[in-house]
């Protein structure tokens, strides 16, 4: 399914998403990941305003919504589902456009007000008043947005590796796939052509420090999502980004001043997202906003729960109950 079938803003209807060759790979690779990681994860299918969608579920207790980054899927979060399940009812969701959930094109919408949308629609079709959010990336980009529109959603938030919209800094692989001369071609090369050893050597230039630590059934799984969902993640990374880096219309900048909802930013001395630029974005906004603060984690990058997962939870779980 590529995204010229599908509407601009829409997903693609339930017969063509059965009838993608790579939906099952996917639902393999992902089953394998999760009796590695987190056995008993139960699945369903949520519906949202423009589609469908897949929620992972584990524990009970207070409600804990995972939200992940930009081409990334919910299976991300799977090495570190038990230790939340423990003290929490742990919702993991696929953007959509990723994991499990329907195809999306990304062409010609608002992200901030998608943002809002889904993560609105998510939360009726959970039965959710109130949640924790941890989020990650562009995940907490959509976060923060839902946040500053609904505060009395979002009990506490944590953003995990630097969340978009602070600057508009981007690594230059990113900016690259956002070029309209060669970036849908680089993207379809490169995305579709993967293997482990490719997607370690990728992972450990731009997401984690330690790529030697990285489980081949979180590969095999990544492997497979970004087969199924090639065009709707190109159509994302055109949507939010170009040459120059993030576009200009997510930039929050004084924005961050509203935000209300007491907010963690678990940020790896080495993630790949933070330039200088961005680090003085980061320092002026937890100046400027006390419901805001910044844990440094070392020897982390910008998926700091793979490289530290322990020093990650915990430093969740205490901040969730303070």
């Amino acid at each position: 399914m590529t995204s010229k079938n599908v509407p601009p803003g829409r997903s693609a209807p339930e017969q063509a998403l059965s009838h993608s060759p790579y939906a099952e790979p996917l639902e393999a690779a992902q089953a394998r990941l999760l009796a590695r990681y987190a056995q008993g994860t139960r699945i369903r299918r949520v519906r949202w305003s423009q589609g469908e969608t897949q929620v992972m579920e584990l524990g009970a207790g207070p409600a804990l919504l995972l939200v992940h980054g930009g081409l990334a899927s919910g299976f991300y979060w799977a090495p570190i589902l038990p230790a939340f399940a423990e003290n929490h009812r742990v919702l993991v969701v696929d953007l959509p456009g990723h994991g499990l959930a329907d195809p999306f094109d990304y062409t010609g919408i608002d992200p901030l007000d998608h943002a809002r949308t889904f993560l609105g629609d998510i939360l009726a079709a959970l039965e959710l008043r109130t949640v924790a959010i941890v989020a990650n990336s562009l995940g907490g980009l959509w976060s923060v947005a839902f946040a500053l529109d609904a505060p009395d959603r979002v009990s506490r938030l944590v953003l995990v590796g630097a969340a978009a919209g602070v600057a508009r800094g981007v690594p230059l692989q990113l900016r690259m796939l956002a070029s309209p001369f060669v970036g849908q071609t680089l993207g379809r090369r490169l995305l579709s052509n993967q293997s482990r050893e490719s997607t370690r050597a990728f992972w450990g230039q731009l997401l984690v420090v330690h790529p030697e630590r990285l489980d081949n059934t979180l590969l095999d799984a990544d492997i497979a999502h970004s087969r199924r969902n090639l065009e709707s993640m190109l159509s994302l990374v055109h949507c939010v980004a170009n040459l120059m880096g993030l576009r200009d219309q997510l930039i929050l900048g004084d924005r961050w001043q509203d935000l209300k909802t007491p907010t963690l930013f678990l940020c790896g001395d080495r993630d790949g997202f933070m330039s200088p630029n961005v680090w003085r974005a980061w320092m002026t906004i937890a100046t400027r906003n006390s419901n805001l603060r910044i844990t440094h984690v070392p020897d982390a990058g910008h998926l700091p729960w793979l490289d530290d997962p322990q020093r990650i939870v915990n430093e969740i779980e205490r901040f969730l109950t303070m």
